[in-house]
């Protein structure tokens, strides 16, 4: 059922971006050049609580259909290209294992400072109306929906500083700090990098500010602008793994996961809300 809402709602929208081509072409219309400063923030009680503000950027091509002086539809492309920021100190935890001689222990990890930054690539489409003021200089208000396409798989990128990890054993209440080898011990400052799935977005978009005309056909926009995640960028619910995991092999007995994938936040969602900056630059014929 939510498969096919999902489906109807990717319909309804490029059905859309059809109907928008078809507008009556005698009317003025518009392309535009656009650069954009963003900042990234997490919304809602149940948005991951390691969620950090980040910084990025966008640049696109728009082009608007005027149906009047005052009223203009638009669509066009744009690429974002920022992070995903996770960070947290004094981050510890445990769990129950089986050693590499099969006896029962529990594994405890604790560490300094941790930070996850998840790279966060995207092509969008936007679908909007604007309502412009008359004159030289004109005051403007757009708002729509904006659909964004992940670019494949996204980078992570982990850092903990000051890992430390030891195993108790509570048939002999003994707790080992070592060897090393085995998964126990002071394991100083480890880096580890991977990949996550992102899910495509659907965001409200809201934007306003001022039009300057600078000759019969090149004008310039100046505009504040707000994006809300309308759902979960998380690709699956079904997260298992620990920040720390324990296996028991030699070769590699620690692996370290993301925070998308970890089971203490499979409950909790990813929804950006984003306020920004943006410059256009716009050609009339």
């Amino acid at each position: 059922m939510l498969e096919q809402v999902k489906n109807n709602s990717r319909n309804t929208f490029f059905s859309c971006l059809v109907a928008f081509f078809l507008v009556n072409a005698a009317q003025a219309q518009e392309w535009q050049i656009e650069g954009a400063a963003h900042l990234i923030q997490h919304q809602g009680s149940e948005s991951l609580p390691l969620a950090k503000h980040s910084e990025g950027f966008s640049v696109g091509l728009g082009y608007s259909q005027y149906l009047n002086d005052n009223w203009s539809i638009s669509t066009g492309v744009s690429y974002l290209g920022t992070e995903l920021t996770f960070a947290a100190s004094g981050v510890k935890g445990s769990t129950m294992e089986v050693d590499m001689e099969n006896d029962p222990f529990e594994f405890r990890y604790n560490t300094g400072y941790f930070e996850e930054s998840v790279k966060w690539q995207s092509f969008r489409i936007p679908l909007t109306v604007q309502y412009e003021t008359p004159g030289i200089v004109r005051w403007y208000l757009r708002t729509g929906i904006l659909y964004g396409i992940q670019a494949g798989t996204s980078k992570y990128r982990q850092k903990w500083n000051d890992l430390n990890t030891s195993g108790y054993y509570q048939q002999w209440d003994a707790e080992l700090n070592g060897p090393e080898f085995a998964g126990f011990g002071k394991m100083g400052d480890r880096h580890t990098e991977g990949t996550v799935k992102l899910r495509n977005t659907f965001s409200w978009i809201v934007e306003t500010g001022i039009k300057q005309t600078l000759s019969t056909t090149n004008d310039l926009y100046l505009g504040l602008f707000l994006e809300m995640g309308l759902n979960d960028m998380r690709s699956s619910k079904e997260a298992t793994a620990q920040p720390v995991q324990y296996t028991p092999e030699i070769e590699n007995p620690l692996t370290l996961n993301s925070v998308l994938d970890q089971a203490q936040y499979k409950d909790k969602t990813i929804t950006p809300l984003t306020v920004g900056f943006k410059i256009r630059y716009a050609f009339e014929f």
